[in-house]
């Protein structure tokens, strides 16, 4: 799996931190769908959020930079 480019990393790091909802275009959402980062719930209003490897990625990025030794 190819990592995120930037513009999904900001979605996937603005997402609720509580529940992992998303928002987007629906282009943008879409694309973190098919990278299997997102689902959309099958009830309406159809809305997407993290899976648990969106979840990880988000926590890296939230993860500050350990020093090299």
């Amino acid at each position: 799996m190819k990592p995120p480019t930037a513009a999904q990393r900001r979605i996937i790091e603005a997402a609720d931190p509580r529940t992992g909802r998303l928002s987007g275009t629906e282009a943008q959402l879409q694309a973190l769908v098919r990278a299997r980062l997102a689902f959309r719930h099958p009830r309406p209003p159809h809305a997407c959020f993290l899976t648990p490897a969106g979840h990880r990625v988000r926590d890296e990025a939230a993860a500050p930079a350990s020093p090299a030794p």
